[in-house]
């Protein structure tokens, strides 16, 4: 179930969301990240993700958004663990606060995005490069957790 623009609006100020991150790999090791078009963390290289609906499982959720956000398909789902996370929104004049599953994905070959809207861009990093990037703290810790497996 979509929840109407007016309402999550209303609902995002006073309590926290159910979300997916996906932390995506290839065969080579290699990660997927996206540049942020929207609120939150409007701007900077995040997982792909989002919420979780209604009567939907996380695991549903991952794979749904894996589709709709990337056009990949999973070989492999596996959750790594849930988090909070609490982003400043500047331009909504507030907070929000996501309690996220984030699952390790792995796609059975490495082929061409197709970024949908909330993305503006998407690259495949080796994951040391990675860490050279200016990321939230969140993502960082996410790509430690992958390079500790």
């Amino acid at each position: 179930m979509i929840i109407p623009e007016q309402l999550y609006k209303k609902i995002i100020k006073v309590m926290p969301v159910p979300c997916v991150d996906l932390l995506i790999t290839d065969k080579q090791g290699k990660v997927l990240l996206v540049k942020r078009k929207n609120e939150p963390a409007k701007g900077q290289w995040w997982f792909p993700g989002g919420r979780v609906y209604f009567g939907e499982t996380r695991q549903a959720a991952a794979i749904r958004k894996l589709k709709e956000e990337c056009g990949l398909v999973a070989e492999e789902v596996t959750e790594i663990g849930t988090y909070d996370v609490i982003l400043d929104m500047p331009n909504m004049k507030g907070r929000s606060h996501g309690i996220t599953t984030l699952f390790h994905i792995r796609i059975p070959k490495h082929k061409s995005l197709s970024l949908d809207h909330q993305s503006e861009d998407g690259r495949w990093l080796k994951n040391p490069e990675c860490h050279k990037n200016i990321l939230h703290p969140f993502v960082r810790t996410a790509l430690s957790l992958y390079k500790d497996q």
